[in-house]
């Protein structure tokens, strides 16, 4: 009863500071607000980057306590937390839907380019602003809602399934939640389906029709290889005198050739299934060659590889994402350099094959080559009856849409469900702006109240879809 005061408490403070908001620039907040938006407000202040997620976390599963939910809390440390809030509990062993989100989110980078606190969960311009409002946060409260809306439906009778919301840490480093998910409570959670993060609603993909919407459910996602490649060399150390051979001339060397080595593009089912889509919705020879894109390949490769986005689904990627050397001057002479890979694998790609390869063309046998973390590969999560039921709840909340499975070239939690033998699929169920695909790990990322409601309306038809038919 206390902790329902204090609820109370804290959403009229924030409907104050929300009013205090426009006396101090930050806009006129919306005559009606949705709990959908409140909820997200009060979570995103919560901050909960990789490593410190426990008040995040205790947040949220208070809440689905308040919402009726049964809440197990899972392996979690000092700073970690992972719990499942479900409609029976895990012991029942009933069939059950999991709806998987993280708790944590990336850090806020520079202050300075925020349009608003990235922490303070502003509510302006109809709009929820702040770290995780897509990335997660935003989709953990459309689930939790969506449950909500079904428990209630449901009253007294007892459903045939369970529903879960399973939260956990430390996606955006290590994927520890998951991975201690899986080993330790995988049989208990009994998961048939999962639905998780991957693709989103976005336009511009068909030439022909750029307005055309298009959801992307993610059913594979490339394998993550991070790489450090270390070199060390005792040379001189004056720069007034370079040597003929240095540890940053030839890690530079090696690296251009990495760069500049072409990677072979690959049509696997999931990508030639992604481009017919499409195909459906061009016209002329572009419409030809998308329903036909085995036999099209050098068309679609020279036409569709320009978009580094689409790129990244045909072929391997290598990414130099950090360069460190032990130089403390501009004359000085660095003895040793590091730089960091961040490699996506296609699914049929060999990881060890792949290094041998990157060894040979980095052609120095002196450079060390570190696996820092490798993500594992899983089947792809087949054309069944979740993945149309999915379908089928965006068209009908999304009129006149499309909607096709993807590979996403990033990684999540969801292979390792996967690998497992769940079916998952991935979407973020909202079509997303330019503006906000860009504030991914970016400043300013925000998710309009609108948004949120469609996107717990297209939950709420897929479980019912799921549940009740």
């Amino acid at each position: 009863m206390r902790h329902g005061r204090n609820r109370f408490v804290n959403r009229c403070l924030l409907l104050f500071s929300m009013a205090s908001l426009c006396l101090t620039g930050y806009g006129q907040p919306p005559d009606i607000i949705p709990e959908s938006a409140t909820l997200l407000s009060e979570y995103i202040q919560k901050k909960s980057v990789s490593g410190s997620e426990k008040a995040a976390g205790e947040f949220l599963a208070n809440i689905c306590i308040e919402k009726g939910l049964v809440v197990q809390k899972l392996v979690s440390g000092e700073k970690d937390y992972n719990f499942a809030a479900s409609l029976y509990p895990l012991s029942d062993q009933l069939p059950n839907i999991v709806f998987l989100n993280h708790i944590d989110v990336v850090s806020e980078g520079s202050n300075v380019e925020w349009k608003y606190p990235p922490f303070a969960g502003v509510i302006a311009e109809n709009k929820v602003w702040g770290r995780g409002a897509i990335d997660l946060k935003g989709v953990a409260v459309m689930q939790l809602l969506a449950i909500e809306k079904i428990k209630k439906f449901a009253g007294h009778t007892r459903l045939p399934y369970n529903i879960t919301l399973l939260c956990v840490s430390g996606e955006e480093s290590d994927n520890s939640g998951i991975i201690s998910t899986v080993e330790n409570h995988f049989e208990e959670l009994n998961a048939v389906v999962a639905f998780g993060e991957g693709g989103t609603g976005v336009n511009e993909l068909s030439r022909s029709n750029p307005g055309q919407p298009f959801y992307c459910i993610s059913v594979s996602e490339k394998k993550a290889l991070w790489i450090r490649l270390s070199l060390g060399m005792k040379t001189s150390g004056h720069g007034s005198v370079p040597p003929h051979s240095y540890a940053n001339k030839e890690m530079t060397l090696a690296l251009n050739k990495l760069i500049n080595r072409s990677e072979k593009i690959n049509f696997n089912e999931t990508t030639t299934s992604f481009f017919k889509t499409i195909g459906r919705h061009e016209k002329g020879l572009r419409r030809l060659a998308l329903r036909h894109p085995r036999f099209f390949k050098p068309f679609i490769t020279r036409e569709l590889t320009r978009n580094p986005l689409v790129k990244s689904t045909l072929a391997n990627t290598i990414t130099i994402t950090n360069i460190n050397t032990s130089g403390l001057h501009a004359n000085q002479i660095a003895q040793e350099i590091e730089a960091l890979l961040d490699c996506r694998l296609l699914p049929e790609t060999d990881p060890q094959a792949f290094i041998e390869d990157i060894r040979k063309t980095l052609q120095n046998p002196e450079i060390k080559l570190t696996i820092l973390k490798e993500t594992p590969s899983a089947p792809v999560s087949a054309d069944d009856i979740y993945f149309r039921k999915f379908r089928e709840s965006l068209e009908e909340v999304y009129e006149g849409s499309a909607v096709l499975p993807v590979m996403t070239p990033a990684h999540s939690d969801n292979n390792f469900l996967r690998q497992k033998g769940v079916p998952v699929y991935g979407l973020t169920p909202v079509l997303l702006s330019r503006e906000q695909l860009l504030s991914f790990h970016n400043s300013n990322e925000y998710i309009t109240m609108q948004q949120l409601q469609d996107g717990t309306k297209v939950y709420e038809k897929l479980l019912y879809k799921l549940v009740v038919n």
